[in-house]
């Protein structure tokens, strides 16, 4: 069962991230022709490096993360106190 929703998740993720994506595109493109080669590439440029620093300054946020942070979840708090006993 949360095999299932985790994977419906991440679909779910990237077809926000597509959107989102194409927004982006859409707003550097503005009123240009789409039909203009140059004006869709200049685009799709600018909207991969705003993605890609988007995708980076997200990052920022796990640098709040305790080192034992997630031991609870991966099972290492079981594991540790197996061997301290």
């Amino acid at each position: 069962m949360a095999s299932t929703i985790a994977s419906s998740m991440q679909q779910l993720s990237m077809s926000f991230g597509l959107a989102c994506a194409s927004l982006i595109a859409g707003w550097y493109l503005g009123d240009g022709p789409q039909t203009d080669r140059v004006a869709v590439m200049h685009a799709l440029h600018a909207t991969f490096l705003t993605v890609g620093a988007l995708t980076i300054l997200s990052t920022l946020s796990f640098r709040t993360l305790r080192p034992d942070d997630g031991q609870s979840v991966s099972g290492n708090r079981d594991r540790e106190a197996a061997t301290s006993e």
